[in-house]
């Protein structure tokens, strides 16, 4: 089931992206709306900060990381990475955030410029990504994320 599911989220991911597709700013913003914003912004500023304690909890069990470069992590291979410095990310700075809910699953599109050291090297890529958070046990965690890189 999981690698169903896994299967799915990156199908749509990759149909989103290759289409280029944007979120049109229809509808007034909800509440749950702007609680998956929230923390989207949690996380990337956790993600910065290397702030371990707040990814545990955003981060779900099962959750599929896929970089820009098609490096592509379970949480605990994302985490281990932040906490060795393999990976470490220095600034994200999303300019479109939008998201859509279907009951107990957000689906976020949107753009962001992120500088990163990977493997000692630095980077500064513009991406536009697509990710899934899904609401269990009371609680919304990010079970998804793909980017890619856009061209300069």
């Amino acid at each position: 089931m999981k690698r169903f599911r896994a299967v799915i989220v990156i199908g749509m991911a990759a149909w989103w992206l290759g289409m280029g597709a944007t979120f049109a700013a229809a509808a007034p913003k909800g509440k749950v709306e702007r609680l998956i914003e929230e923390l989207e912004m949690r996380r990337f500023k956790a993600m910065v900060e290397a702030d371990f304690a707040t990814l545990e909890t955003l981060l779900a069990a099962d959750m599929s990381y896929s970089h820009s470069t098609g490096w592509t992590q379970t949480k605990s291979e994302f985490i281990s990475s932040l906490r060795s410095h393999e990976l470490e990310y220095k600034e994200i700075k999303p300019d479109v955030l939008e998201v859509r809910v279907y009951g107990t699953t957000a689906v976020v599109a949107g753009r962001a410029r992120v500088r990163a050291k990977v493997k000692g090297q630095e980077s500064s890529v513009e991406i536009r990504f697509l990710d899934v958070y899904v609401k269990r046990k009371g609680q919304w965690q990010m079970v998804a994320w793909q980017s890619a890189r856009l061209a300069n």
